[in-house]
């Protein structure tokens, strides 16, 4: 009887698509969102009602139980320190959930489809910002119908709410570069604050973000006038000046040396641990030199990690599949950065700095490829924004050339009897 929200939820997910009058205006782009998120649904009801899915017997599980136990206390005190504690925010809050609706595996899940489907809608309005509408369908179906993405955002884990979050924050971004506004300042904190309250190590990297975006949404507009300068670096100051010292008085503050030394030695904490997909490269931070040669090894090895040598059985495989089409998503977005020019080029850079920084990030804490495909998921949206317009065209280049050849051939054959 508790699953009676998570059945509400799986109606309103289809629902809300509609809800946005540029998004159902388009059937295709409706019926691609929607197979996506049947898809999901399938996920949620595998797990809950027939066998746990991959990916969802130990953290997802460790979640649901936690938040059960949050959800049957009568008086739940928020702890400013657990802030810096990404499970315990996300574990508080599905409990609080669950305190309303009782405690349902599938409901839990399927509100994590919830933020999957809100993620679409942040990614199709990206779109449109990118002008890159003709692309929608393509950029949908290849978002959504990822195995790991159809997985880990279909079951209690907080990737969903990562995704969505750090879309959102790109979003506001991209909208406070076309039109800055105090309003679109705060929706672009208030999604950072969201992002960085979820994981240990998206809170060292929320200040990051803030700086970057801001400095690029208000610097980086084409349309200047000569008191801007001044006043946008004193803004951009005065913003990371705050941001800093509310970080330092909640005890959330971590410099970058202490960062590197604590990704360090978690590495090598979990390097004593034999598993098989772990890939065992350590990251040497006694000097910067140590630093400069390991971490673009460290990084390389959690992007494309497993390599066809360690491939050793089907999981393996289909990890090999996702880093390939995230290998030739990159390259596909890199060709099309260096084609393109003005206004263009500094949208891509601008994903192109975030989405890495973030999988840098990740890379930095993360000694194997089971760990490393969860950990794709958040960043992956921007990586399909940035790649798939170019991989689309390319695989249509391919269907005209394969299709195209006896059309010409014949064409020619037709000239020369002329001429003849």
């Amino acid at each position: 009887m508790q699953d009676w929200a998570g059945w509400l939820l799986v109606i309103f997910s289809f629902c809300v698509v509609l809800m946005w009058k540029h998004i159902r205006s388009d059937t295709k782009l409706v019926c691609a969102i929607w197979f996506c998120l049947v898809l999901h649904h399938f996920v949620t009801f595998l797990n809950a009602y027939v066998s746990s899915v991959i990916g969802a017997n130990q953290d997802a599980l460790s979640f649901h139980k936690t938040a059960v136990e949050v959800s049957l206390l009568d008086n739940h005190m928020w702890n400013y320190a657990d802030f810096s504690n990404g499970h315990a925010v996300y574990a508080d809050c599905l409990g609080l959930f669950y305190r309303f609706i009782g405690s349902s595996i599938f409901s839990g899940a399927e509100l994590s489809v919830l933020a999957f489907v809100l993620s679409c809608v942040v990614l199709v309005k990206l779109v449109d910002l990118l002008d890159l509408r003709r692309f929608r369908v393509g950029i949908i179906l290849l978002f959504g119908l990822l195995p790991s993405m159809a997985i880990f955002t279909s079951v209690t884990l907080r990737e969903s709410w990562q995704t969505l979050f750090f879309l959102l924050t790109i979003y506001w971004a991209i909208r406070l570069q076309k039109r800055p506004g105090i309003l679109i300042v705060s929706f672009l904190l208030m999604s950072v604050i969201c992002l960085s309250v979820l994981h240990a190590s998206l809170l060292c990297y929320a200040l990051y973000l803030i700086i970057i975006s801001t400095y690029w949404g208000v610097l980086s507009r084409k349309k200047k006038v000569r008191w801007l300068w001044p006043v946008s670096f004193v803004f951009t100051g005065l913003l990371v000046a705050c941001a800093i010292v509310f970080a330092q008085k909640m005890g959330w503050y971590m410099s970058v040396e202490r960062a590197f030394e604590k990704a360090a030695g978690f590495r090598y904490a979990a390097a004593t641990i034999q598993g098989r997909t772990t890939y065992g490269i350590m990251l040497d931070t006694s000097s910067v030199l140590g630093l400069v040669k390991t971490i673009p090894t460290v990084f390389v090895y959690y992007m494309f990690a497993p390599f066809p040598w360690q491939v050793k059985n089907v999981l393996d495989i289909h990890a090999l599949l996702e880093s390939m089409l995230r290998f030739a998503l990159l390259l596909s977005a890199l060709f099309s950065w260096r084609r393109s020019s003005g206004e263009v080029r500094s949208y891509y850079s601008f994903l192109f700095i975030v989405v890495l920084s973030l999988e840098l990030v990740w890379a930095l804490g993360t000694i194997n490829w089971g760990t490393a495909i969860r950990h794709h998921v958040p960043g992956y949206g921007v990586i399909v924004l940035l790649g798939a317009p170019g991989l689309i065209l390319f695989m249509r280049e391919l269907n005209i050339g394969i299709f195209g050849r006896r059309k010409v051939s014949g064409e020619l054959n037709e000239q020369s009897q002329h001429m003849s």
